[in-house]
């Protein structure tokens, strides 16, 4: 079994490192680990490192991590840049989970005409932790913050990479990304994007995808189309 995954802000060198309280907590605690197990620290900006835990534990339960050896993994291509409408409840963490393990380079929310859930910042920490979990779970160097939250058409103005809305009728994900190193996919709410939130997307460069002809909840259509592009 591959050792435990813990997080710390900032990894880039070999060394002593101090994985805060709560993953001491769950180091010791829930995985009963001791001096001299195994463990990789990493810090979501793609810095991974080969450690042990010691018996060092600071005044706020922070516990001291023995790095002997960090690397730095590359990212995968192309650069995916995930704009989707935020589902109700539990879901948005599901849409997260699901998603974090095919690598989006981010995350944006999209406030759109049919949307029920809106971004909140204590919505936005809670989502980040999910990531950071999900990172962990899936061995995943690479995380990304939740960022503000944006209309589909402006979404589309700030993309990176060619923009691709997905919406009934569109041309096949691999034949839009081809030659693209890097794309920005928006997903819309339960329902989808309205006309005019379409053809406002297109006019400002977008180019519509589908994903078959069946119809998709939010967070399943959003891990379709990641495992799309990277398992295509």
């Amino acid at each position: 079994m591959s050792a435990a995954w813990f997080h710390v802000p900032s990894l880039s060198d070999s060394g002593i490192v101090w994985i805060p309280k709560d993953e001491a907590k769950h180091a010791l605690g829930a995985r009963r680990l001791g001096p001299g197990d195994a463990v990789t620290i990493f810090d979501g900006a793609g810095h991974v490192g080969a450690g042990v835990v010691t018996d060092q534990r600071r005044h706020d339960g922070a516990l001291a991590i023995d790095v002997g050896s960090a690397t730095t993994a590359p990212r995968s291509k192309p650069a995916v840049h995930l704009a989707c409408a935020i589902p109700k409840g539990d879901r948005s963490a599901t849409l997260i989970e699901s998603c974090m393990p095919f690598e989006p380079a981010s995350i944006t929310p999209l406030a759109c005409e049919r949307s029920v859930q809106r971004m909140s910042a204590n919505l936005a920490a809670r989502l980040d932790r999910i990531a950071l979990e999900s990172c962990k779970q899936s061995r995943q160097p690479w995380s990304c913050t939740i960022g503000a939250e944006v209309a589909p058409e402006a979404a589309v103005r700030a993309a990176r990479g060619r923009a691709l809305i997905l919406h009934p009728g569109g041309m096949p994900f691999r034949e839009a990304m081809h030659g693209h190193d890097a794309v920005t996919v928006l997903i819309g709410p339960e329902g989808g994007f309205s006309d005019r939130e379409v053809a406002a997307c297109e006019a400002a460069g977008a180019v519509r995808v589908g994903l078959g002809g069946t119809i998709l909840r939010i967070e399943l259509a959003a891990s379709a189309a990641m495992s799309v592009i990277r398992l295509g």
